[in-house]
């Protein structure tokens, strides 16, 4: 079998990381390698499950892409889903998550099973909250349902559907990008890439789905004036659509090399993928610790963390 190998990737998620806390990047793309195995050390096991975690905000997020995911793809097979056939599934997903993280099912298989940051941290959950989440991904699948953008996708010949739910990756010179479509279609030659968003809009989300266009540009050879990047809000029902433009794509390509390079300007050993904790200091704004994952082994708790 060959060995796994930790190799230097760039990504929309690992950027935000990154900008976000050098040691949260830190932890959770080097101090988990080899954590999932067997015989591993204790801080890359506690380091690879923390990469595993959820938040209820971010669990519910995942719930929603799963289920839209599964009726898609049922349409593509020719078969009929529905909206209350969606939402029991998410139901489903709901309740055997919340299972699965109260009863710590993920100490067996971390990969497998949910693990909730707030029942993690014993972070109280009112009833309220836990009936305003219900209610978010209901709606949320009923926004999605009954949109124009689900009556299009409908309209358009299957042959068009390009992607569901595509984790990938292409190169932009030397930097391998990983990337994850949420759906995509080709019509009369035009490019329509979607993303259904489950939070709040950001201004990062139109950076975001300009990654998944230069994929389009370099993968499936559409010209970027033929590309419409969709960012779909289905807690407001707000659909966003936007051209590409040439500057857009140059300063995108920019952004992401000035990116990668101040990541790998961190490492002892660039070409490797290897680096001390040392170089990767924690954020000074302390509240961002709050919601941090790996805040039970970034104080100096019980792991002596080092090289990578």
């Amino acid at each position: 079998m060959t060995e796994l190998k930790n190799e230097f990737s760039w990504s929309v998620s690992r950027h935000r990381a990154f900008e976000t806390c050098r040691r949260l990047y830190f932890l959770h793309h080097y101090a988990h390698w080899g954590g999932w195995e067997y015989g591993a050390d204790e801080q890359a096991k506690k380091c690879y499950l923390f990469t595993k975690m959820h938040t209820l905000d971010s669990w519910a997020g995942d719930i929603i892409h799963r289920t839209i995911a599964a009726a898609l793809k049922r349409l593509w097979q020719g078969q009929s889903p529905n909206l209350d056939a969606m939402k029991q599934q998410a139901i489903k997903h709901l309740r055997d998550g919340w299972t699965q993280s109260k009863e710590r099912l993920w100490e067996q298989n971390p990969k497998k099973f949910v693990n909730l940051f707030e029942h993690y941290y014993r972070i109280e959950i009112s009833p309220e909250r836990t009936a305003e989440l219900k209610a978010r991904v209901l709606a949320c699948l009923e926004n999605f349902w009954n949109s124009p953008v689900l009556r299009f996708i409908r309209s358009v010949d299957r042959s068009g559907w390009k992607a569901i739910e595509q984790l990938t990756r292409f190169r932009l010179g030397e930097i391998p990008i990983w990337i994850k479509i949420d759906f995509a279609l080709l019509d009369q030659g035009h490019l329509f890439i979607y993303d259904w968003k489950s939070g709040r809009e950001d201004e990062e989300d139109r950076k975001q789905l300009v990654c998944y266009a230069l994929y389009a540009v370099d993968q499936w050879g559409i010209p970027p004036d033929r590309i419409t990047i969709v960012p779909f809000y289905l807690r407001e029902n707000a659909v966003r659509e936007y051209t590409l433009t040439a500057e857009e794509i140059i300063n995108t390509k920019e952004e992401i090399f000035q990116s990668a390079a101040e990541m790998l300007a961190l490492l002892d050993d660039p070409r490797e993928n290897r680096g001390r904790i040392e170089n990767f200091p924690m954020t000074t704004d302390r509240r961002k610790c709050e919601r941090c994952f790996f805040q039970e082994i970034c104080y100096g708790g019980r792991f002596q963390l080092g090289r990578m």
